[in-house]
């Protein structure tokens, strides 16, 4: 815990002085915070991952030959995923934890490498770190304006984007209950950095595109004021508010004791976030909708949801299986 702290303090103060220079930079931070990385964008160093954000769109041209981004997935087992669960309920009856996000590595073969995933996806934000990861996340974790204003838009509840399925999602009371309970804690947590917390937009619908039929999940805004003087401390800014409660749960310190002991191994980056800082600004995701490739070669699509007293564990094991499925940018569809 110690060396974690000490590696988490090391890169928030490297942040911190980042922010001060208004130098930009990219940064990463794994879910259990024992791997922090953060790139210069200026200076002559080791080369940042590829990304494409909002504000900072990777404009190259895609290399020549990418294949097509098919997945098979060995889903996990009913069985694996039922005895996780009943660990998690477990510590949900017991009060615990009142929301908790379980979450599996599932086995995919893919047609291709995670860099014609990276190039061929389509995603609000799009991550490559060559023989590591490609994220193509749809989540914000938080964004801070040049005046100050931090804002998170955390995303719970997910379903098929059809008339029935969005209707059943709103009306489901563990969906309901879910959503009200991370928007509590996300209120919390910004409270502990900034003033004037509100949410100024409540459970409204995001539509996820797929390689399939699309998927659509509720998402709320929830803002408030930084310091003046928040660039200088833009690193332990982020650290308090780590790690992100969409993707945990609450209250945390619990939450996360049921996590280590539900799944059994740690998440490394899935789960964790990464960030952009264009030396005004600052943009970040939940590195969700994740697939990783290990040093075997082998690739596994981190899938996972939130539990609650309420959840049904056949339900969220079938929203676990929707959940993997790489989505497609309209280019793409030419290469089939």
């Amino acid at each position: 815990m110690l060396q974690q702290a000490n590696k988490m303090e090391q890169w928030a103060g490297r942040l911190n002085a980042f922010g001060q220079a208004g130098q930009p930079c990219f940064f990463l931070v794994d879910f259990e915070q024992q791997a922090p990385q953060v790139w210069s964008l200026e200076a002559e160093e080791e080369e940042a991952p590829a990304f494409s954000f909002p504000a900072r769109p990777d404009l190259r041209v895609p290399p020549a030959g990418l294949f097509p981004p098919i997945l098979a997935a060995d889903h996990i087992s009913p069985d694996h995923f039922s005895a996780a669960f009943d660990v998690v309920q477990a510590g949900l009856q017991r009060g615990d934890s009142f929301l908790t996000n379980l979450t599996f590595p599932v086995p995919v073969v893919l047609t291709g490498g995670l860099e014609d995933i990276y190039w061929q996806s389509e995603a609000k934000y799009r991550i490559h770190w060559p023989q590591k990861f490609v994220c193509f996340s749809p989540e914000t974790f938080i964004t801070i304006s040049a005046a100050g204003t931090i804002e998170s838009q955390p995303m719970k509840g997910t379903s098929l984007d059809t008339p029935r399925a969005r209707a059943a999602l709103l009306d489901s009371r563990k969906e309901i209950a879910e959503h009200a309970t991370i928007v509590d804690l996300i209120r919390n947590d910004l409270s502990q950095v900034a003033k004037k917390v509100r949410v100024t937009d409540y459970r409204y619908f995001h539509k996820i595109a797929t390689s399939r039929r699309g998927l659509v999940q509720t998402s709320s805004n929830i803002s408030g004021q930084l310091p003046e003087d928040w660039r200088s401390n833009l690193g332990t800014i982020l650290a308090t508010l780590l790690p992100a409660g969409s993707v945990s749960g609450a209250p945390k310190p619990a939450t996360l004791d049921i996590i280590r002991r539900a799944e059994g191994a740690p998440r490394g980056y899935y789960c964790g976030i990464g960030g952009y800082y264009d030396g005004r600004q600052v943009d970040t995701c939940v590195l969700i909708r994740f697939i990783e490739q290990r040093e075997d070669g082998r690739h596994f699509f981190r899938s996972g949801g939130g539990i609650t007293a309420r959840s049904n564990w056949r339900e969220e094991y079938e929203e676990l299986r929707t959940k993997v499925r790489i989505p497609l940018s309209v280019n793409s569809f030419s290469l089939h």
